[in-house]
């Protein structure tokens, strides 16, 4: 009784490693990278956002400048996830347009930073408003090179 079991738990692990051997054989495009790299990015950044907002809820400055600081730094790194020209696979809500006036995205990316290291300094707690700082930083680049949601 006990060998058949020992068999069949032996035999799938065997699948198990043979099956993630072969999903693990595909890798990743340059261009499904480079979407990832964006994504995880663009997660991140709304991530400290939301930190930004808790901290001024909280009235902690301390913290509200250390995650403007990081968003600030995270905006520096937006251009490198569109580097590789029309990046667009499956999933992405990246316009072409990116690519077609890159000049006009990288202004927007400029407008971004600016914003950011606005608040990376202190004292600047008292004048952030997500929602204005949403479509001042991020709304102004989404309307050009952005899909919108269909919500």
């Amino acid at each position: 009784m006990k060998k058949p079991i020992r068999s069949i738990a032996v035999a799938s692990a065997i699948l198990l490693v043979a099956s993630n051997g072969v999903a693990q054989d595909k890798q990743p495009t340059p261009e499904e990278r480079a979407y990832k790299f964006r994504t995880s990015l663009f997660q991140t950044f709304a991530w400290k956002l939301g930190q930004m907002a808790q901290a001024k809820g909280k009235n902690d400055e301390a913290a509200f400048t250390q995650n403007a600081k990081d968003l600030a730094y995270l905006s520096s790194m937006i251009e490198e996830g569109f580097t590789i020209e029309n990046s667009l696979p499956e999933g992405t809500k990246a316009k072409p347009e990116i690519w077609e006036d890159f000049a006009k995205f990288q202004g927007k990316i400029t407008n971004m930073a600016d914003i950011t290291n606005g608040f990376a300094k202190e004292g600047a707690m008292s004048d952030f408003d997500p929602r204005e700082f949403g479509s001042k930083a991020c709304g102004s680049c989404h309307r050009d090179f952005k899909i919108k949601d269909d919500k």
